[in-house]
């Protein structure tokens, strides 16, 4: 901050009522002059105007490009699907999942978003990316009363089992009576998606044969 810069730049100065100092160099960007309490040189000012454009251009800028990114996954979640069953039969599940991808927060990964459009598709009413307490659950299906989790490889070792189990009981209790937590390894969606359903039925069942045994 510098009177003397200021006045070799032309910057105008006033004093306010307490004797303070004040200067006006013009906006960046717009070139109104903006009130400061110092002045320095080779510093880019901008108004309060145009300081919330800039906020709001970068903010669309952002979700453009998360949105691509989405876009690009929605495209690969069609063709792994593709390969394995006709894409044709997911038509009116293209036309409901495909406009949530804007939403904040939704569908981060590309197994995801197949395992949205295999719900869909069954008609099986989801919701997505549910809090619970810190925890954020991939899908909780209430017909079903399951949480849906889809999980990488990682997070099926052995190192994080204990962990897991902790987390799975806080969803259930506060989910409420009856629910299960099940993964769903993304290996596993990559490979048959439409057996998404079957494998689901599969855990429930083995859960329930080794409950019944341990009475």
């Amino acid at each position: 901050m510098s009177h003397k810069e200021a006045l070799e730049d032309n910057i105008c100065s006033r004093k306010d009522r307490n004797g303070f100092s004040w200067y006006y160099p013009k906006c960046d960007i717009c070139g109104v002059e903006v009130p400061s309490w110092g002045y320095t040189r080779g510093k880019k000012y901008v108004c309060n105007e145009c300081r919330k454009e800039l906020v709001k251009f970068r903010h669309d800028k952002s979700s453009s490009v998360i949105l691509t990114k989405k876009e690009r996954k929605f495209e690969s979640a069609l063709k792994r699907i593709g390969k394995v069953t006709d894409i044709k039969n997911y038509e009116s599940a293209i036309k409901l999942i495909k406009p949530l991808l804007s939403r904040r927060g939704w569908f981060q990964s590309t197994e995801e978003i197949m395992v949205a459009l295999e719900l869909a598709k069954q008609e099986i009413k989801f919701y997505h990316q549910v809090k619970v307490f810190n925890y954020s659950v991939d899908f909780v299906i209430p017909s079903l009363q399951i949480a849906l989790e889809i999980d990488g490889e990682p997070f099926h070792r052995l190192e994080n089992k204990k962990q897991s189990d902790i987390r799975d009981e806080l969803i259930k209790n506060k989910l409420g009576s009856g629910y299960e937590v099940v993964h769903i390894k993304t290996e596993c969606v990559n490979m048959n998606v439409t057996r998404l359903m079957k494998g689901i039925t599969a855990v429930l069942k083995h859960r329930k044969r080794v409950h019944t045994n341990s009475l």
